[in-house]
């Protein structure tokens, strides 16, 4: 008894370790705690945001610009993706991807007013506009406790429940988006700057950007603003009903 008394703590111990009271002789050890920054989806978020950096570090080399943008881009398409598969969908990775897609719009619409001067106002207005509707959005839609700016009401806009309640309208808007700057970007730069794309290939570049391309970008601008201006009605109608509450307590 005094092994049992006396060195009771080691004793206790020694028998949860070998199970000797679960019955089952099962370790009972703890659950390791889940690392979110060392999931596959945010791991593939951080060689995009590298893919990024590099990509407008090359802003003035066509080619290797145009190579890291689409590996950055190519990422983007395949992070929801890893995110599903392998159940790790996280609000860390919601917000890391869509920082990243703001940045990298940021910083392309920053390059493109550099290589296109008399465009540059233009250029810098569609960059407002994506960063304020897009805040906007997520902001109203946390003011309502939805989780993802992604999801859309029945009395939304009809072209943005279009938008954003199909997978396959959002990628098609977001490329064709994406394809007219990328491709306006490599139009900027003659032959001799960019044999990456020599005129075997260039004379496909214009029509497609414009022919192509552009519906798609335009639809994206107007669905930017239709979002900003849904987004500040809800804010607007959030603050109505909490003054009206306050006014009633």
């Amino acid at each position: 008894s005094g092994s049992l008394v006396g060195g009771g703590r080691g004793a206790g111990v020694s028998l949860l370790a070998r199970g000797g009271c679960g019955g089952k002789g099962e370790t009972m050890a703890p659950k390791k705690e889940e690392n979110v920054y060392l999931f596959i989806p945010n791991l593939i978020g951080y060689v995009r945001i590298i893919a990024g950096i590099l990509s407008f570090y090359f802003s003035r080399s066509c080619g290797l610009f145009w190579a890291f943008y689409f590996i950055s881009y190519f990422l983007d398409c395949i992070d929801g993706f890893a995110a599903r598969y392998f159940g790790q969908a996280t609000r860390f990775g919601q917000m890391l991807d869509m920082v990243t897609d703001r940045c990298c719009s940021a910083c392309l619409f920053l390059v493109l007013g550099s290589l296109y001067p008399s465009h540059e106002f233009t250029f810098n207005m569609l960059l407002a506009l994506d960063m304020a509707s897009h805040y906007a959005r997520v902001y109203s839609q946390l003011l309502g406790g939805v989780s993802s700016h992604k999801k859309v009401d029945e009395d939304e806009v009809w072209l943005l429940r279009i938008y954003y309640g199909s997978q396959k309208v959002l990628f098609a808007f977001c490329l064709l988006n994406e394809s007219f700057f990328v491709i306006l970007y490599v139009l900027a730069f003659s032959d001799a700057e960019s044999p990456e794309f020599a005129a075997k290939l260039r004379w496909l570049f214009a029509p497609l950007c414009w022919y192509v391309c552009a519906p798609g970008m335009a639809l994206k601008q107007v669905c930017n603003l239709l979002q900003l201006m849904s987004a500040c009605s809800r804010i607007a109608a959030f603050d109505v009903a909490a003054r009206s509450q306050g006014k009633a307590g």
